[in-house]
């Protein structure tokens, strides 16, 4: 328990919290809610044999919200069916069966009745969390139980029949509206009775006659029955879930209203851009927020008349601010804002899939290194797989991904000779394989001079990602393997291709890779990927598809 009044509390100061820097809704709005679901109770009544099932909640709210506090008025019909664990087989007294068993199980009705203050965090004209807290009376009614067999009341409970009980309930509900005035709802709650007292009947109130188990035989000794005569106070408490419809009712009393709408959009193309995050801010802090919908529009109602910078980023890539004054605000009336991309740069959407399938890699690090500035930065993948950067104009990037025992081939994205007029996204696809032991991985871009066996600039960058994987794993060794084409004699190809083994190692060991860790073996070609063999016509493409380096774990 008191765990959960710490957890209220929390939820309660990050709600007011938030309100405080978030205000988005100004108005006073009347809310009225019908929900059903699901109630678990429990009795504390200290009544052997019996338990209580879960059964039907049903209820109703009217909410008056006064920004983001509000005063509400709850009712609530909770049932609940008791459930018996006595033996109903089986019994026996001395070496009698018992017969003419009879159970008799009533359900127990609670009526609440509540009014209190609520809480409410506006996510967005959509979408809003309140929090409730609710005091009021209960009334409490059936639950009779009973088993008897052979003139004996086995076990029972008489039940309930408490009038102006004093409740407590707290309530967290999520509200979203699919139409101006109509929404769904969706929450959890928590209510407790306080001091009920169990119904007395024939001067007794619950009472069973032990039982001795014996071969799966039930006895029962009925001079050891067990009756208690005197009710005391207890506590009844539950929680439950609930889902249901809101309806939102204008008030008409929320005064002037001011708006104003912002479009997103990319003034070289004309684009529109959906799903942009926007936020006003006044003396740089900010105090209202929306996104964009599918016509690239962001809209915020009843707010107050001010001055506002209005800045707004599209997958976390900042936007060209613009600026509302309060002058510009009209009762009653929404002005018009405009927010739009930087036409010296390009949107970079980027993709890391498992290689040769759509699979998504999450969490990926994606190494970005600009050409031309030679400055690297670094960004995660989110849960689809997806990344996204700004490229600036007439540039050329590096990007390859860094996760775990994956290796990725480094991708080339540029915005040369790119209609910025004509184009905003660059998409990109980097895919990374698995290094599981023994399967061949192809190093892009490790090229060599011909007849040579030096280690090329361009080569270095893919080397250093293999130097890099091997750093992230260090249990693991590898074979680096070079392959040539069919031209020039068998011999000739197998020495150059072990010397371009030797000096891809050579570098790896250079940049603090222990020589024991690599392997270098050079194939000639003798692993041609294609026909291209001694004697076959083939055309240079052919011919470079075999010239190529191959890394892979070497398995223990």
């Amino acid at each position: 328990m008191r765990k959960l009044i710490t957890l209220v509390f929390i939820i309660l100061f990050q709600i007011i919290n938030c309100q405080f820097r978030n205000s988005l809704y100004d108005n006073n709005q009347l809310n009225v809610s019908l929900r059903g679901g699901l109630d678990f109770p429990s009795y504390d009544n200290q009544t052997k044999f019996i338990d209580y099932k879960y059964n039907l909640n049903l209820g109703a709210s009217v909410d008056y919200y006064f920004n983001w506090i509000g005063l509400g008025i709850d009712f609530d019909y909770l049932k609940n069916t008791p459930k018996n664990t006595y033996p109903t087989e089986n019994l026996y007294s001395g070496t009698t069966p018992l017969s003419n068993i009879s159970l008799n199980e009533n359900k127990v009705e609670r009526l609440f009745l509540g009014v209190g203050p609520n809480f409410r965090y506006v996510i967005n004209d959509n979408l809003s969390l309140a929090f409730k807290i609710k005091g009021g009376i209960s009334n409490i009614k059936g639950g009779e139980t009973l088993i008897t067999a052979n003139n004996y009341n086995l076990n029972f409970h008489n039940g309930y029949n408490e009038k102006n009980i004093l409740t407590g309930k707290g309530q967290i509900e999520l509200n979203w509206f699919f139409s101006e005035y109509v929404g769904l709802n969706v929450g959890g709650y928590y209510i407790q009775h306080f001091k009920a007292n169990d119904q007395v009947k024939n001067s007794s109130v619950a009472g069973n006659i032990p039982f001795t188990e014996n071969n799966n035989q039930y006895n029962i000794n009925p001079s050891n029955a067990e009756i208690r005569n005197n009710s005391f106070e207890h506590k009844i408490h539950s929680a439950g879930v609930f889902a249901g419809l809101t309806f939102r009712i204008p008030t008409g009393s929320s005064g002037p209203n001011y708006g104003l709408s912002v479009i997103a959009r990319d003034k070289e193309t004309g684009l529109i851009l959906p799903d942009t995050f926007v936020e006003l801010f006044k003396n740089g802090k900010r105090m209202y927020f929306a996104r964009t919908n599918s016509q690239g529009v962001a809209f915020f109602k009843n707010i107050k008349p001010d001055n506002y910078e209005i800045k707004g980023s599209l997958y976390n890539i900042d936007l060209i601010s613009n600026k509302a004054d309060k002058d510009e605000f009209v009762r009653n009336s929404t002005i018009k804002k405009e927010i739009s991309t930087d036409a010296e740069m390009f949107f970079v959407k980027g993709q890391v899939n498992i290689c040769n399938s759509k699979n998504p890699l999450r969490d990926v690090t994606v190494v970005i290194k600009n050409n031309e500035t030679e400055i690297y930065h670094e960004i995660k993948t989110d849960a689809e797989g997806k990344f996204y950067f700004k490229a600036d104009k007439n540039s050329t990037y590096n990007i390859y991904g860094k996760k775990g025992n994956y290796f990725s081939q480094t991708e080339t994205v540029t915005s040369k000779k790119v209609d910025r007029t004509n184009t905003l996204f660059l998409n990109l696809l980097v895919c990374m394989e698995e290094t599981t032991c023994g399967k061949p991985i192809n190093l892009k871009n490790i090229h060599y001079d011909l007849d040579k066996y030096f280690i090329r600039e361009e080569a270095k960058g893919e080397l250093n990602k293999l130097v890099q994987f091997m750093k992230d794993n260090p249990k693991i060794s590898v074979e680096l393997s070079s392959h040539t084409d069919s031209r020039a004699s068998d011999d000739y190809n197998k020495t150059l291709s072990q010397n371009r083994a030797n000096a891809a190692v050579d570098y790896l060991v250079s940049k603090g890779i222990n020589k024991s860790r690599l392997k270098a073996i050079g194939y000639g070609e003798t692993k041609l990927l294609n026909k291209c063999s001694n004697g076959i016509d083939c055309a240079e493409s052919q011919h470079q598809l075999n010239r190529r380096t191959e890394m892979k774990v070497i398995c223990p």
